[in-house]
């Protein structure tokens, strides 16, 4: 598979939904996601603001079952050794773009990583191994790659896309981190672990 080939190919499918199509499945997915049960013990969650046609994960934060949550969203650490870090959410709140076109907020609260119990990852791909195809920066993987060093750690690793960026056999590479769990407007998939 040439991955970038297929990345820009699913971007153009995503990117082919209507807006009133990406929110009715961006609701359908808030509610999959909802419904599954595994966030009812997160107290805090990285999220992301909806860039590029993606899943707007907006309606999982405003679901009264996480009223008690506090939500994160990423900030480029540093560039160089593509890293992230996670400020607190606030829709008040003032933001400016990054050097990619994604919002970022200004001076937020920030947490530590090993803090958060999920992490809701923006997919522009993906298969049902939990394999996933991002938009090709791998600050997701190289932020969040002691997860697979540590055998017995409790977060999260959840997937968000609709059901047409769903593609077979991706390549896992050695520094690419599958996910747990992916939730499209149709299903909520649990991913074996291997």
């Amino acid at each position: 598979m040439n991955i970038e080939k297929t990345r820009k190919e699913l971007r153009l499918r995503r990117k082919q939904l209507t807006s009133d199509d990406r929110e009715s499945a961006s609701l359908k997915i808030a509610k999959n996601l909802v419904s599954s049960g595994i966030l009812s013990d997160s107290k805090n969650i990285a999220t992301y603001l909806q860039n590029d046609g993606e899943v707007d994960p907006i309606y999982i934060s405003k679901d009264y079952v996480f009223k008690s949550c506090k939500f994160y969203i990423p900030i480029i650490n540093d560039q160089n050794k593509r890293t992230l870090k996670f400020g607190e959410y606030d829709q008040n709140q003032q933001f400016e773009k990054n050097k990619y076109g994604i919002n970022e907020p200004i001076n937020p609260s920030l947490v530590s990583i090993d803090l958060l119990d999920a992490v809701l990852f923006p997919l522009v791909g993906f298969d049902r191994n939990g394999n996933r195809i991002g938009m090709g920066g791998g600050f997701y993987d190289k932020t969040f790659e002691f997860v697979a060093t540590k055998k017995k750690n409790k977060l999260k690793l959840i997937g968000l896309g609709f059901s047409i960026q769903e593609t077979s056999n991706i390549p896992n590479r050695a520094w690419d981190l599958p996910l747990q769990y992916i939730v499209t407007e149709k299903e909520f998939i649990c991913v074996e672990q291997k």
